[in-house]
């Protein structure tokens, strides 16, 4: 996992990520569980790959590098 300050805040669900790439998200196994599992999740333009049944509830990404 990369440097948390290098990180961009938090989005809701219902905003979607612009890019492709690995995102930082906050899921939920089941509502019976009340606590957020961080988890490294792919963003393929259409959703988020899960490898188990689960809801994304938050995610956010890398902050973007000035260019050199």
């Amino acid at each position: 996992m990369t440097d948390k300050r290098k990180r961009t805040p938090w989005f809701p669900r219902t905003t979607p990520p612009v890019r492709p790439g690995r995102y930082e998200c906050g899921v939920r196994f089941t509502s019976a569980l009340p606590s957020l599992v961080l988890w490294e999740l792919e963003w393929d333009g259409r959703g988020f790959l899960v490898p188990m049944p689960m809801v994304v509830h938050q995610w956010r990404g890398l902050a973007k590098r000035p260019r050199a």
